[in-house]
């Protein structure tokens, strides 16, 4: 006789799977016949005498299965859905092997979303002839439809056994209280995109509602209590429209604490453990350095994972992918395939999810959601391009499709502010977007490397694209209107960068150029040491230190040794900005400390092998530009003076693989 849980489960519509066809009990799946798909018992089972071994397996995918019967109940509101409840004796979690539909979905259900659809896309046809009908928008069309409300009900969706144990794993890593503000707290970045901005209260707010469940004793009743309302929280949509600060905010705090909210604050923790290593590279191979490093970065992706499976995505979810990318460029290195997959999964979730085309009008209105996606948007781009520098590789994202305007130039705190004090500061912005008390907020900064980065992306289009005609005038126009906002751009090692690649390019189309590239060099080589030999007043720059070396400092002083080697270098060289030039003395003072430089990155450090290959070229080229520096003749030999602009170092053609120095072997001239 069948049980109540099967009872039950007879008056629940038909399960179905992906392709729409109802879902054969296991038996029948097995042996490959035809299922009535009857419930609680299949026909074919119940006439053979198999009825205790009669099961529908759900999607594990889609694991929450929400209660039909009053239990245990949380103080905040849930989901009333039901679930499947599984017969007696059929109790076997599914496996990878038994992929099936899932049942009673929550109302955010990720498979039914199209994501963002274009002006080229099949549905707009229609959405502009419903416009011209005066048919209520999207609402036939299946694009873009509005989002679902959460049900109130009195119970949280149980969890299916897979999925309660994923959660379990990622709860289990969660530091207590005093350790996970620490780690929180090294980050001092001031242009740091969240954590200035909600980061810190989200944290407090997740050990003030779960700690009583984190501590030293962590049961897995308490910890399964988190994961059913995490996972409840996560499957409802979070709205990306929200005018209020304080119930924006809400959203993902408190009871309302979702699995990407969890997931950013992990990739601080990590970020947090990855700090000292710079400066104390023992710990690179210390095993409990390498157990928490490993053990945060998994709980990063497997919360990326479950939100995955139970949204579509938004832009939490997508800052966390941001946040993985660049932790796994500073564990594995800038060019690894780990950090262009994670990069292109960013770029792929940006693009689904529509926020590259958020084109606002010319009344347009800041919100705190409208500006955080402005703001989100601008660093990937930014960040997009300098993957694309350091690799030569093409950009995963071209301006000309950014609709997204830049963020404005608002402090944090007017964003968290009323309506009247943002109303206030928007009338301080000029024209363009700027601020003009002076002060320098984390939007300057990442406006600055936004603008950056549009200029850049036009010479990747010259420097990587196929059958465009650049001419000389073309590029000299790139530099003009560069220069036109060099006052503004506060980040100037990223805006010389974009003068060393306008140089070499120019120098490839025979424009007498290099004069201006040893000048933009030498200025990048000098900048970057300058963070180095400033370290002990600029400690928390030192997480930085080896992305500097590689994509500024190593390239410059690549052209540098170059110049050297040619015997091109005077003490008195004068480029188009009327700046006197770098002596060869001081060429060879700067290689010098580069070389210091690049030693003092760690060999088993990301980029390490590329570090030692560089110092080993310079070195060989300042050990030729000295030991070739003979006396004249009739002069004695001892003391020699030093002046290196008057060396004769006769035959240059030696065989030095420059290549290694060349990192943008895209613009060699």
């Amino acid at each position: 006789m069948p049980s109540q849980h099967a009872a039950d489960r007879a008056r629940r519509t038909s399960l179905r799977r992906p392709n729409g066809r109802p879902q054969a009990c296991e038996p029948c799946r097995k042996r490959k016949v035809a299922c009535d798909n009857g419930q609680p018992i299949c026909h074919r089972c119940r006439k053979a005498s198999r009825s205790n071994q009669c099961q529908y397996i759900v999607d594990p995918r889609m694991s929450i299965l929400s209660p039909s019967t009053p239990g245990r109940s949380l103080s905040s509101p849930a989901s009333s859905h039901s679930p499947p409840q599984p017969r007696t004796g059929s109790t076997r979690t599914p496996s990878t092997e038994d992929i099936g539909p899932f049942a009673d979905p929550l109302p955010c259900n990720p498979s039914n979303s199209l994501g963002y659809l274009g002006p080229t896309s099949f549905c707009n046809i229609y959405e502009e002839a419903e416009k011209n009908l005066s048919i209520a928008r999207r609402n036939d069309c299946g694009c873009n439809p509005q989002q679902a409300k959460p049900v109130p009900a009195i119970e949280l969706p149980e969890l299916s056994p897979q999925m309660l144990e994923t959660c379990l794993v990622v709860l289990r890593k969660v530091p207590r209280r005093e350790e996970g503000q620490r780690l929180c707290s090294v980050n001092a970045n001031p242009n740091e995109l969240w954590l200035h901005l909600v980061g810190h209260r989200t944290l407090n707010s997740f050990y003030d509602t779960f700690g009583h469940h984190l501590g030293d004793d962590r049961t897995g009743a308490g910890l399964g209590e988190i994961s059913k309302r995490m996972c409840y929280n996560t499957s409802q949509p979070l709205s990306e429209d929200e005018e209020e600060p304080e119930r924006w905010w809400q959203q993902f705090s408190g009871l309302n604490f979702r699995w990407e909210a969890l997931g950013i604050i992990f990739t601080y923790w990590a970020f947090g453990m990855n700090v000292p290593t710079p400066l104390r590279p023992e710990l690179l191979r210390d095993p409990r350095y390498k157990s928490h490093m490993t053990d945060y970065l998994e709980a990063i992706d497997v919360c990326i994972e479950i939100c995955r499976s139970l949204t579509n995505g938004n832009s939490f979810l997508l800052f966390v992918l941001l946040r993985r990318a660049i932790i796994e460029s500073m564990r594995s290195g800038d060019a690894s395939p780990l950090v262009w997959r994670f990069h292109g999964d960013t770029v792929s979730l940006l693009t689904f999810l529509g926020l590259h085309a958020q084109a606002d009008g010319p009344n347009y209105r800041p919100t705190i959601c409208s500006e955080w996606k402005r703001r989100l948007v601008a660093n990937i781009f930014s960040i997009d391009k300098a993957l694309a520098s350091f690799t030569g590789r093409p950009p995963a994202l071209g301006r000309r499709y950014m609709l997204t305007a830049m963020p404005l130039d608002l402090a944090d705190h007017e964003l968290l502010g009323n309506k009247d004090s943002l109303t206030r500061a928007m009338k301080q912005l000029d024209a363009g977007g700027w601020n003009t008390s002076g002060v320098v907020f984390p939007s300057t900064i990442c406006r600055a490397r936004s603008m950056i980065a549009f200029f850049r992306d036009e010479l990747f289009e010259i420097a990587l694209g196929h059958g465009l005609e650049t001419t000389v005038d073309t590029l000299l126009d790139i530099l003009r209107r560069e220069n036109m906002f060099d006052s503004r751009l506060l980040v100037h090692l990223e805006h010389l960068q974009n003068h060393f690649f306008i140089y070499r390019l120019l120098i490839q189309r025979g424009h007498d150029s290099q004069v201006d590239l040893v000048a933009v060099s030498f200025e990048m080589v000098s900048l970057a040491l300058l963070f180095w030999t400033h370290l002990d007043r600029l400690p928390r720059i030192v997480t930085d230190l080896k992305w500097l070396v590689m994509a500024y400092a190593a390239p410059s002083g690549g052209i540098l040794s170059q110049e050297l080697l040619k015997q091109s270098a005077a003490p008195y060289m004068v480029p188009a900005g009327g700046k006197q030039g770098p002596s060869r003395f001081a060429i060879i003072e700067k290689l010098f400390l580069l070389v210091s430089f690049l030693d003092w990155v760690s060999p088993n450090a990301p980029n390490g092998d590329l570090c030692r290959s560089c110092k080993r070229i310079i070195r060989h080229v300042l050990e030729k530009v000295t030991q070739d520096a003979t006396p004249a003749s009739g002069f004695p030999q001892a003391a020699p003076t030093l002046e290196p602009w008057n060396w004769d170092l006769g035959d240059t053609s030696i065989d030095f693989e420059f290549d290694l120095l060349d990192t943008f072997e895209w613009l060699r001239p």
